[in-house]
């Protein structure tokens, strides 16, 4: 559904990764990453009714984590970026090679940089405490988790839009849900 996707997740790590490094003289660790990717699907999301990368996220403790990334994060290498692991047991995510960001559209490449600028010169305590703030359905999700006594609870895009059922829809509203009913054919299609 989302046009180049596997290339567009791949480059935006490899992106988030080079340009950390830029600004901070060493590769982010990988819940800088994990977060810069949830603040780039999310506000997109709320700008224009698509996430950008359309990753499935966790709601963990220290805030949304992408399901895939997380799950692989040990040795994890594309051709674009690659996790090494650390001696405390954690990874850091560093490019291999130039990211190729002519799969971004201008609103996108805005948004990252726009995530870069506040919080590569800051704390990773400040990007997690923005994060639970700034995105819904991580808050709705981690909640959840902790009625039931869990430590992640997956969380859901639909989360971030208040009434989706409602007649006075905005056009993201709208637009979301025309993304979802292609989801939906694209995964009938896809199990058949």
């Amino acid at each position: 559904m989302i046009p180049f996707r596997e290339q567009k997740i791949k480059n935006a790590i490899a992106y988030f990764a080079s340009e950390f490094y830029a600004r901070r003289c060493y590769y982010p660790r990988q819940t800088w990453i994990y977060k810069f990717l949830a603040l780039l699907d999310y506000r997109m999301l709320r700008k224009t009714g698509i996430p950008c990368l359309g990753l499935e996220y966790y709601a963990m403790q220290y805030g949304p984590v992408p399901v895939r990334l997380y799950d692989q994060r040990f040795d994890l290498k594309t051709d674009k970026f690659q996790f090494i692991r650390t001696d405390d047991g954690g990874s850091r995510v560093e490019p291999c090679g130039t990211p190729d960001l002519d799969f971004f559209s201008d609103d996108e490449l805005d948004v990252m940089d726009a995530i870069l600028s506040v919080y590569a010169g800051t704390d990773l305590e400040t990007l997690i405490n923005d994060a639970h703030k700034e995105i819904r359905a991580w808050n709705k999700a981690w909640e959840i988790a902790q009625k039931v006594g869990r430590g992640r609870m997956p969380m859901e895009y639909a989360d971030e839009f208040t009434d989706l059922a409602g007649e006075d829809l905005t056009p993201e509203e709208e637009h979301f849900l025309c993304y979802l009913d292609m989801l939906a054919i694209e995964a009938a299609e896809s199990a058949s």
